[in-house]
């Protein structure tokens, strides 16, 4: 069994993990929100077009270092599962299982690790193709 100090070491590493994860997403939501923001005051669609690619290639960028955050943590919440007993496993453990109103049984930390960052950079990539319509909708 690791020595007492490999633990603390995970547990530090696992709070560090999801704090740059949460401002890692936060900023990328940030970011998000200026792009749609910013739709009403372009002059024409080929502005909007721009905005779009712009936000698109960002927040492209952004996907892959939450991805890579996230991927962290799940590695490091596995160490800590594979060392024993400890009070944020079984946590974990009990809210995934137990957990009436989550049908599908998906984590945030997946929620905001994977899907919804992939979901925005999706919506942005389609409205590269419909800044035409979308700029008639708001003129």
């Amino acid at each position: 069994m690791p020595n007492p100090n490999y633990r603390e070491h995970l547990r530090d590493e696992r709070n560090h993990m999801e704090g740059l994860l949460n401002q890692r997403f936060n900023f990328f939501i940030i970011i998000f929100g200026f792009i749609v923001a910013a739709i009403p005051y372009v002059k024409n669609a080929t502005q909007l077009r721009f905005v779009f690619i712009v936000g698109f290639i960002i927040e492209l960028a952004f996907v892959f270092l939450i991805g890579r955050a996230n991927w962290r943590l799940k590695i490091n919440m596995d160490m800590l599962d594979e060392i024993g007993y400890d009070p944020t496993t079984h946590i974990r453990y009990r809210a995934r299982t137990g957990c009436r109103l989550n049908p599908f049984r998906c984590s945030v930390v997946n929620l905001m690790g994977y899907y919804i960052p992939i979901l925005i950079t999706v919506v942005l990539l389609i409205s590269i193709f419909c800044a035409d319509c979308i700029y008639d909708f708001f003129e």
